[in-house]
């Protein structure tokens, strides 16, 4: 009997911004959120962290990236179906970071199931295992520590 091809990726969009410019940068929440998303993924043997080319995204993946020492990986933002058959066909478990309104779409294209996220939500992190033909979502919530 085979083993089956079971791996998980992580979704999450980036952590609260700095504020509403075009490429803001994460806030002191989200720069903080950011390294507890870090310590809740690093023994989860992820082996590839993608991320869209904006800088609040790149930030959000960098203190799990700088931990693991791997490189973030960029994908086009608008692309889901193309960069989900790519992430699927590496079979490897990945922390994809995206936006409110790509995560959702995000994970629907891995095979997951996810309501689109409301732009003040902040902190889900979806747990989607792959196994064969079989994809069991979970959602997770990273806190901020105070």
């Amino acid at each position: 009997m085979a083993l089956a091809d079971t791996y998980t990726l992580y979704f999450t969009r980036h952590m609260e911004k700095a504020d509403d410019k075009t490429d803001p940068e994460l806030s002191l929440v989200g720069k903080q959120r950011a390294q507890v998303l870090a310590q809740v993924l690093k023994n989860s043997n992820i082996e590839a962290i993608f991320s869209t080319q904006f800088k609040r995204t790149q930030q959000t993946a960098e203190s799990l990236a700088n931990y693991l020492g791997l490189p973030v990986e960029n994908y086009p933002s608008k692309d889901f179906k193309g960069i989900m058959t790519s992430i699927k066909g590496l079979k490897k478990n990945a922390l994809i970071v995206g936006h409110s309104n790509t995560v959702s779409e995000l994970i629907k294209a891995a095979g997951g199931t996810a309501k689109a996220l409301e732009e003040d939500e902040y902190g889900d992190l979806f747990q989607v295992v792959v196994s064969d033909d079989s994809v069991v979502t979970n959602r997770l919530y990273i806190p901020v520590v105070q």
